[in-house]
């Protein structure tokens, strides 16, 4: 079979780094949050464009190194509510899938967004 090639730019970057200054100061609740909307970010922008489950699988281990190389943090501890198996790992896609952010359900929210 033949392997897809992926283009991405620095456009996707952007997007990475625009959707996580979305979080407002006053919204922000520490470092584990940021960096929970950065995992979160990531899977949005790259994530949604891969085509299939191994190329996932390996951005996720990629992610969860990151996560423990750079902010020296476990990406488990990290994610620990949507461990959805109870093996005390947030290591499969169905998990990490269950991370998301969004204001839609915050009426507050409604005449302050960014993107009206």
């Amino acid at each position: 079979s033949m392997k897809v090639h992926y283009t991405f730019n620095l456009r996707d970057f952007a997007k990475v780094v625009f959707g996580i200054l979305l979080l407002k100061k006053s919204e922000s609740e520490g470092a584990d949050r940021h960096l929970r909307l950065w995992v979160h970010e990531i899977m949005r922008v790259f994530g949604d464009r891969l085509v299939d489950d191994s190329d996932r699988k390996w951005m996720l281990a990629q992610i969860r190194d990151t996560t423990k190389k750079c902010f020296q943090l476990s990406f488990d501890e990290l994610c620990s509510h949507l461990d959805a198996n109870n093996d005390g790992k947030v290591d499969t896609l169905d998990e990490v899938r269950m991370l998301f952010f969004g204001d839609m359900l915050s009426p507050a929210a409604v005449p302050k967004r960014p993107y009206a």
